[in-house]
C-alpha cells in the first residue's frame, strides 16, 4: 500500500483520534490461551537427554533468609540444616553496658518466612530449639558454603521446647548469654567477643523453619535495669547486616540418589525420573545436543518463534512438598553458569506470563519459557547443558520428582518455528 493511499483530511483524523486513544484492548481470557497458539509456524517437540546430579557445595553466606531443622523422606533420605549467625548491635559506636547494668532477661524472636511441612491455618506447633555459642567469631567477609561446619563452644544459650505461633517463635534465653552481651567495647570487638551462635532443632524433629533476616522483628531483646532506672531494653538486631550462613548435611541412605551422593556415579540416569532437591542436594541436567544436530542439519534456515520447557510431575512426587517454582541455568564450556536469557524477561505480552517457571496444577507440569535460550543454541550449534534448580534453594525444603526421558509424558521442549 502506498503512503498516498493512507492520507486523509486532517479534520477526519482529529475526530478519530480521541476514539482510538480511549479504546482499550481487552485481556479477558488471555491467561487461558495456550501461548503456542499466538504464533504461526510449525510445531515441533525436542526430546532431551537428562540426568540427576549432586550439588556438593552451595554458597550460603549473606543470604536474606536461613533455614534450620531436619527432614526425611523416601526419595531423598535425610537432610539437616544449621544456621550460623552473628549477634549485631544497634549502634556503629559500639556498646556500653557498664557494671551498674543488671540484666533481667534476654528474649530471642525469630520471624519465620516459611515452615516445612506446611501447617494449615497457622496452627501452633511445638519445636525443640538448641542455640549454642560459636567457638570462633563468624567473619563477615568470608565466603561460607553449605558444606562448611563451624565449631561450637560449651556455652549453651537455649535448649528447650517452644511453640511456633503464626510466623513467629520467641525464646527466653539462658542466663549464660548475660555476660556475653554485657560489654563495654567497640562494634568490632563486640563481634569478636560474642563470636556468634548456632541455631538448630533437636535431632529427628522432621520439621524445617526458615528465618527472615529482612524482618525487623528477628532480634535479641535484652531487658535490664540500673540503680537509677527500671524497665530498660536494648535490641540486638539479627538481620541482613549481621554475618550469617547455613550448613547442610545429607544422608541419602537407601534413597534412589545415594549412588551420586557417595560418588559411586557422577550422575543418575534420568530415563524414569529426575530428582530436584534444595539445600545443596540435587539438581537436574538437561541436554539437547543430539536433537540440535539433526534439526540444524534438516532445517538450516529455521527461525524459532516460541519455545517452552515442560516438566511433568512424576508419580513419586509428593504434592505437599512440591515447590512453587523452578529456575534454569545455562552451562558454559568452562563450567560457569548463568540464568538462561529468558529468565531476565519477567513479562512479555506475546508469551502469556513471561518466563513463568511455576507449577501448573491443572496441567500437572512446570512450564519454563526457553525461546531465547533455544534461539541461542540454534545459532551456536552447541549445547553445554541446562540445569534445573528449585527457586530459593538455600532457604526452603520443598522438593519434587519430575518425569524422565523414557516415559509416556517425558520432559521435553515444545516450540514453534518456520523455515
Amino acid at each position: 500500500m502506498s503512503f498516498k493511499k493512507l492520507l486523509m483530511p486532517l479534520g477526519v483524523f482529529l475526530m478519530l483520534l480521541p476514539m482510538a486513544c480511549n479504546e482499550k484492548e481487552s485481556d479477558l481470557g488471555l491467561n487461558l490461551q495456550d501461548p503456542t497458539t499466538l504464533f504461526d509456524g510449525i510445531k515441533e517437540t525436542a526430546y532431551l537427554s537428562a540426568c540427576t546430579v549432586y550439588e556438593d557445595s552451595l554458597l550460603t553466606a549473606g543470604y536474606t533468609s536461613g533455614i534450620f531443622g531436619d527432614w526425611t523422606d523416601e526419595n531423598f533420605g535425610k537432610v539437616r540444616s544449621i544456621i550460623y549467625s552473628q549477634i549485631n548491635i544497634s549502634s556503629d559506636q559500639g556498646i556500653s553496658m557498664d557494671e551498674s547494668v543488671e540484666i533481667d532477661s534476654v528474649v530471642m524472636t525469630l520471624v519465620l518466612d516459611t515452615v516445612f511441612p506446611v501447617v494449615q491455618d497457622s496452627t501452633p506447633f511445638p519445636v525443640h530449639i538448641i542455640i549454642n555459642q560459636l567457638a570462633e567469631p563468624l567473619e563477615s567477609d568470608s565466603a561460607y558454603y553449605s558444606n562448611h561446619t563451624l565449631a561450637e563452644s560449651d556455652v549453651c544459650f537455649f535448649d528447650d521446647e517452644v511453640i511456633v505461633k503464626g510466623d513467629t517463635v520467641k525464646m527466653v534465653m539462658r542466663p549464660t548469654i548475660f555476660p556475653v552481651l554485657k560489654q563495654v567495647c567497640s562494634q568490632e570487638d563486640f563481634l569478636k567477643i560474642t563470636k556468634g551462635f548456632s541455631l538448630k532443632l533437636a535431632d529427628n524433629s522432621n520439621r524445617m523453619l526458615t528465618v527472615d533476616y529482612t524482618a525487623t522483628g528477628t532480634q535479641l531483646e535484652m531487658f535490664y535495669h540500673t540503680p537509677t532506672a527500671n524497665d530498660l531494653k536494648y535490641v540486638f538486631p539479627i538481620n541482613v547486616d549481621a554475618a550469617h550462613c547455613m550448613y547442610y548435611e545429607h544422608d541419602y541412605m537407601s534413597s534412589p540418589v545415594a549412588v551420586i551422593a557417595n560418588h559411586t556415579k557422577d550422575s543418575l540416569e534420568g530415563n524414569e525420573a529426575l530428582y530436584l532437591e534444595p539445600l545443596g542436594g540435587t539438581r537436574v541436567r538437561l541436554n539437547m545436543q543430539e536433537f540440535l544436530n539433526n534439526f540444524r542439519k534438516n532445517h538450516p534456515t529455521a527461525v524459532i518463534h516460541y519455545a517452552e520447557l515442560l516438566l511433568p510431575l512424576n508419580e513419586k512426587a509428593d504434592m505437599e512438598q512440591t515447590p512453587k517454582r523452578i529456575f534454569a541455568l545455562k552451562n558454559f564450556d568452562d563450567s560457569s553458569q548463568v540464568y538462561i536469557t529468558d529468565a531476565s524477561v519477567l513479562s512479555n505480552p506475546y508469551t502469556v506470563g513471561g518466563f513463568d517457571g511455576y507449577y501448573h496444577e491443572d496441567k500437572g507440569y512446570y512450564r519454563l519459557r526457553v525461546t531465547r535460550h533455544m534461539q541461542e543454541l540454534m545459532r551456536s550449534g552447541v549445547d553445554h547443558g541446562m540445569e534445573l534448580i528449585i527457586d530459593s534453594r538455600r532457604s526452603q525444603a520443598m522438593r519434587t520428582v519430575i518425569n524422565g526421558t523414557g516415559v509416556d509424558d517425558p520432559v521435553r521442549i515444545e516450540f514453534i518455528y518456520s523455515d
